[in-house]
């Protein structure tokens, strides 16, 4: 589904803008106001992204069990790992030889987040999603998980395994009424407001996880009405390398940040600048993406899948 891409581009695009202002703001440099503005965002950026990969999930478990977990290795574990190196030793200084830095996953959290769901999925694929994803939140709000990964690997885990449970339902909910959901729509955007300056409202909380329910079913119900255009198809292109995205925009960012900290950049500029700097190099990692396609998967990924498939053909 192409609105799916669209999403996820969005989704990413806007993960991109959020930390453009949350890295100058770690050294003073940025703008309270702007990380006011992206707050309104964050009930729903992290979990969109969770429940557009967890729609995936049903397919990739229909998968005999060593190509799915081939297929996660080669395109999650490995990214995951050569970015952590990557930031660890030219950015973060020293990162790889700390076990915290492995531990937390820094600003790769979400990927590996997604590892551990995928492998939970490998163990509970005869149990139904919707438990899953409940079970979850109801550990999570209920019992003091650590925070950090496992606090945000349940949280937004929920959603992942939503996602999967709501794959097959997303169609007949795109035929609900609009003053149904347009009523959903006012309600988000009130609750959103409110969780501006409480984090509760945000995230980790079944009051959050209501929100960004709200607003999930308001994104899904309206993404496949979105007109076709140069911007749609835009969101749909960064959609389809979101990895790209992800894993190589923060990296920009911190040496953006960096360099017009040195300059002692005015707030307003330095924000702007490693706004649009960071959005314009971060695309032309994606526009670079079939000459460094071994930064994203694992070079060899295509080969061993074929021989997977043919080992699983003789069996």
């Amino acid at each position: 589904m192409q609105w799916m891409d669209l999403l996820r581009g969005v989704a990413v695009i806007l993960v991109v803008i959020l930390h453009a202002a949350s890295i100058p703001m770690s050294t003073g440099s940025g703008s309270r106001e702007w990380i006011l503005a992206n707050r309104y965002l964050e009930p729903f950026r992290m979990p969109l992204l969770m429940f557009l990969s967890g729609m995936l999930l049903p397919r990739s478990l229909a998968k005999p069990l060593p190509q799915y977990l081939w297929g996660k290795y080669a395109a999650i574990v490995w990214p995951a790992a050569v970015w952590m190196v990557l930031y660890g030793v030219f950015v973060y200084r020293n990162g790889p030889f700390e076990l915290t830095y492995w531990i937390t996953g820094d600003y790769l959290w979400f990927l590996l987040a997604l590892c551990l769901c995928y492998a939970a999925a490998a163990v509970l694929r005869k149990v139904p999603f919707l438990l899953v994803a409940a079970t979850m939140m109801v550990v999570v709000v209920l019992v003091e998980v650590p925070s950090g990964l496992p606090h945000k690997t349940l949280y937004y885990g929920a959603f992942f395994f939503l996602g999967a449970w709501a794959g097959p339902r997303v169609e007949r909910w795109a035929r609900a009424p609009w003053m149904l959901v347009a009523a959903m729509a006012v309600l988000a955007a009130v609750f959103s407001h409110l969780g501006r300056e409480d984090h509760a409202l945000r995230m980790g909380t079944w009051q959050a996880a209501g929100i960004s329910l709200l607003g999930l079913a308001v994104i899904l119900w309206l993404a496949p009405r979105i007109p076709q255009g140069a911007v749609s198809r835009f969101f749909e292109w960064a959609g389809r390398s979101s990895i790209v995205v992800y894993v190589a925009h923060f990296p920009i960012l911190v040496i953006i940040h960096r360099v017009l900290a040195g300059m002692e950049a005015a707030p307003l500029w330095h924000v702007g600048v490693t706004t649009v700097l960071g959005l314009a190099l971060t695309l032309l990692m994606v526009w670079l993406r079939p000459w460094t396609s071994w930064l994203y998967v694992y070079p060899r990924q295509k080969q061993v899948t074929q021989r997977l498939r043919m080992r699983a053909a003789q069996s």
